[in-house]
């Protein structure tokens, strides 16, 4: 989920929708609706709570992140916008918009699966070529350092349209013209070499951040960068494990359930750690048990991770790994984490 992009859609539409609202707290009002609107489709995480796994039709991201959900809500509020005199069409194309942009957006994320923008017609999970987007940590991991980068990965995105939702619309004297454009330019120049900061992959941009941090990274035998770059989704693991070797440990995830063991790390065909601990003892699934057999208990993951990079000093790290859902690539991991 792109949380904070997702906000700053709402306060763009709201300051779009009445954009000569006549009171602060209509303003409020305005951003608290669209705001809210803009993260609808992710009312779907209730269907955790019921046994719905991620991968199914009503699982997330899935039916209610698809263009047809976002077409009918969107023409349900404005067929019910004349009942709050508001404009029926214009209310219900912004919302219509809102709405498919959540989806849009996390198809630029860097994490879970991807958005069935056609369903029904088509469950085919869609990301974007680009996935500059990190996803947000879920509940109290937010409030980490890696949920700190993602925030502010997350603001230097969106800042043009946070800025478009809050900047004034007073006008300048003409002498302030010129000043007000050097700031401009400035603060355009910032951005530009924070988003370069935060979402390149460029080799420069990557010396520049091992200088910043002074990590420490210790890659797996016989990975690459070059290597890492040629693996796409899609790939098998076979041709994953020609390419990069042997990974320095291994994780099994499965349904975030209440009665499931969730995460597993397996290092050496043995298991290392498994959380949440007690859930996963209760199963029989503790460090020391072997891959089979945690096989054999929980059966099949959805998603299996290859971990190639680990801090030695427990520092900040260059996270390197590749992650698999049926045997094939679904995502090649790119990011600096602390251990």
């Amino acid at each position: 989920m792109a949380s904070l992009g997702h906000l700053a859609v709402g306060m763009a539409a709201a300051r779009i929708y009445g954009p000569q609202a006549s009171s602060r707290r209509a303003s409020l009002t305005a951003i608290l609706f669209w705001s809210a609107l803009s993260f609808l489709p992710d009312a779907d995480v209730i269907g955790f709570s019921l046994g719905v796994r991620y991968e199914d039709e009503w699982g997330h991201r899935c039916a209610t992140h698809s263009f047809v959900f976002s077409l009918a809500v969107g023409a349900a509020i404005g067929l019910a916008a004349p009942l709050f005199r508001r404009p029926r069409l214009r209310t219900g194309v912004i919302a219509t918009l809102v709405l498919a942009s959540h989806a849009l957006l996390d198809t630029l994320t860097n994490g879970g699966l991807g958005c069935a923008l056609f369903w029904p017609f088509d469950r085919t999970r869609y990301f974007a070529p680009w996935t500059p987007i990190p996803v947000s940590p879920i509940g109290l991991s937010f409030f980490s350092p890696y949920g700190l980068f993602v925030a502010t990965t997350e603001l230097l995105l969106f800042a043009p349209l946070i800025w478009l939702a809050l900047r004034s619309r007073a006008r300048l004297p003409a002498s302030h013209g010129a000043r007000s454009r050097h700031l401009s330019s400035l603060a355009i120049a910032v951005w530009l070499l924070g988003l370069w900061l935060f979402t390149s992959g460029d080799p420069v941009r990557e010396r520049v951040v091992h200088a910043v941090l002074r990590d420490n990274t210790e890659f797996a035998p016989g990975f690459s960068e070059s290597a890492l770059r040629s693996v796409a989704p899609g790939d098998s693991a076979g041709e994953v494990r020609a390419r990069l070797g042997t990974p320095f440990s291994e994780f099994l995830l499965y349904e975030d359930l209440p009665e499931r063991c969730v995460a597993v790390r397996v290092e050496m065909e043995q298991v290392a750690m498994a959380q949440p601990p007690e859930r996963c003892r209760m199963l029989g699934v503790q460090p020391a048990v072997s891959l089979a057999a945690v096989i054999e208990v929980l059966g099949i993951p959805r998603e299996t991770c290859w971990v190639y990079s680990r801090s030695p000093d427990r520092r900040f790290f260059r996270a390197r790994g590749v992650c698999f859902a049926d045997d094939r690539v679904r995502m090649v991991v790119r990011r600096w984490i602390r251990d």
